[in-house]
């Protein structure tokens, strides 16, 4: 018998439900529903009359949290191991997530991955994860995946566009807008942005002296009258607010000022007008987005009011797909109860692994302790090379940095020692002769003894030739030259290279 699945969107407002049978490489759609939650007399009235029957009755369930519930975090790791990425990511934004840690699950996905991983964090809550699934415990419905708000629909749409496509889907709620930026099939960022519906519904309600009521019906009709200007206005602020944000992505995640274009989808994107606003300020094409035709899949509701629960219902049960927040304590307890019924199995396999891993560390250090015994050798035939009067070896190898430290060590005397006078007495001599207005950043300094060499920095000619001045009054050099000075136009500087003789 097929497997059916539930993708279950509760929204501020509404509650949608997609229901899908799994079949081969393909999904076919059984049942679909939307529950006003204020007609139903609220959210338990609208759960009970959308699952109090078998008719939505389901082997799995997929469902998510709003956006304005999860913070966000992108954040770089130095290695690309999923379960230690797992383990650290948590540490990382700590410092970020204004709850104690113990209080939150940490979930990600990975946005830029080589050497080291560029990944997308985002933290809730365990106690609204912990609402959710109390919500739903009643009608016996088993969530194995809780998403984010439109994370979902954004995986949908990266098999529509192309991968070398920057999109932006805005998904448009009853009191909040969410914002998902993602390129070829990574997410790169998600945002909770202050608009919604109800904005532009207010703006008719106060125009018109209507309710809230005809207000929608007149909204969606896009018949706004005398209320369209003061309605432009709220959308600009926010178009603006979403194009602060784009700014903010190019110079923080290397990607363009601008997307290619523009997807809408929510409730609030049933406002005819607001397409056109958004085309005209961004420049940009803007389109509706529709993931029924990633499946194949046609819905008797509109899409925008239904592709998060179908996005939910054909979402792909991956790990690396998208978020999930069922995890530490709400990790789904029928999956524990199987790995429990093949432990047995499951530790035979272990303990030929670890057979397997004794022999072979066995091997390993067997062979690991010859190499070493030739290093040794190796390195005891070089000491004995290099110093043939030493006939007590014990240490070859400190035997040998002592006695480099020996010919190193300027107060060992002889022809090669380096003359009396301290790196720290030329640095306070030049502090001293330079007058604290002079601006001289040095970058490079060298001395062998008998010469200094400075590489250094300043804000023009003039004040090179001032610091020459400065340095001829030393009583510790007795002759000091500009063997350069070249202008930096980028930083409009002066470089100056300086040698100076000791006494």
């Amino acid at each position: 018998m097929p497997e059916k699945i539930l993708g279950l969107d509760i929204g501020e407002d509404s509650i949608k439900a997609v229901q899908v049978a799994v079949g081969f490489r393909e999904y076919h759609l059984l049942n679909s529903a939307l529950v006003n939650i204020s007609e139903a007399g609220g959210i338990e009235a609208a759960l009970d009359k959308l699952l109090g029957n078998d008719t939505f009755r389901s082997d799995v369930c997929v469902t998510s949290l709003p956006v304005w519930q999860v913070s966000f975090r992108n954040s770089t790791l130095p290695f690309k191991n999923r379960k230690k990425i797992s383990q650290v990511l948590p540490y990382e934004i700590e410092p970020f997530i204004p709850y104690p840690l113990d209080d939150v699950l940490v979930d990600y996905t990975i946005t830029v991955q080589s050497e080291h991983s560029e990944v997308l964090a985002a933290s809730v809550l365990k106690s609204t994860v912990g609402d959710l699934v109390s919500l739903l415990a009643p009608y016996q419905v088993e969530i194995s995946i809780i998403d984010i708000g439109a994370a979902p629909v954004a995986l949908k749409l990266m098999a529509l566009c192309d991968p070398e496509e920057y999109i932006l889907l805005v998904d448009i709620g009853k009191r909040g807008t969410a914002g998902v930026f993602f390129k070829g099939n990574k997410i790169f960022q998600i945002r909770h942005f202050r608009f919604g519906g109800d904005e532009i519904s207010a703006a008719m309600m106060k125009t018109f002296g209507c309710d809230e009521p005809s207000a929608e019906e007149r909204k969606r009709r896009g018949d706004t009258g005398e209320a369209r200007e003061g309605i432009r206005t709220i959308c600009t602020a926010f178009f603006a607010d979403v194009s602060n944000t784009l700014y903010s992505l190019a110079l923080n995640n290397n990607l363009d000022p601008m997307p290619t274009r523009i997807f809408l989808t929510g409730g609030g994107a049933l406002y005819p007008p607001i397409k056109e606003e958004m085309e005209s300020f961004f420049s940009l094409p803007v389109a509706m987005a529709d993931v029924s035709a990633a499946d194949n899949l046609c819905l008797d509701q509109s899409p925008a009011l239904m592709n998060q629960a179908l996005a939910l219902a054909t979402r792909e049960v991956k790990e690396t797909d998208g978020f999930n927040f069922r995890l530490g304590e709400f990790r789904l307890k029928k999956r524990d109860a199987e790995f429990k019924k093949n432990v047995r199995w499951i530790a035979i396999f272990f303990s030929i692994i670890l057979c397997v891993f004794g022999i072979n560390s066995y091997l390993s250090y067997h062979y690991d302790k010859v190499l070493l015994d030739n290093l040794r050798q190796e390195v005891t035939a070089v000491f004995r090379d290099t110093l043939p009067e030493v006939t007590r070896i014990v240490d070859p190898v400190h035997q040998m940095r002592t006695e480099v430290e020996k010919l190193r060590n300027p107060s060992a005397g002889g022809e090669n020692s380096i003359r009396g006078t301290r790196v720290l007495d030329i640095l306070n001599d030049i502090s001293r002769l330079l007058p604290q207005s002079v601006a001289f950043l040095i970058t490079s300094f060298q001395y062998d003894g008998n010469t200094v060499t400075i590489k250094g920095q300043t804000d023009n000619f003039n004040t090179a030739d001032n610091i020459k001045k400065a340095l001829d009054k030393s009583d510790i050099f007795k002759d000091v030259k500009i063997s350069s000075a070249s202008l930096i136009k980028k930083e409009s500087q002066v470089e100056l290279n300086l040698r100076l003789d000791l006494q």
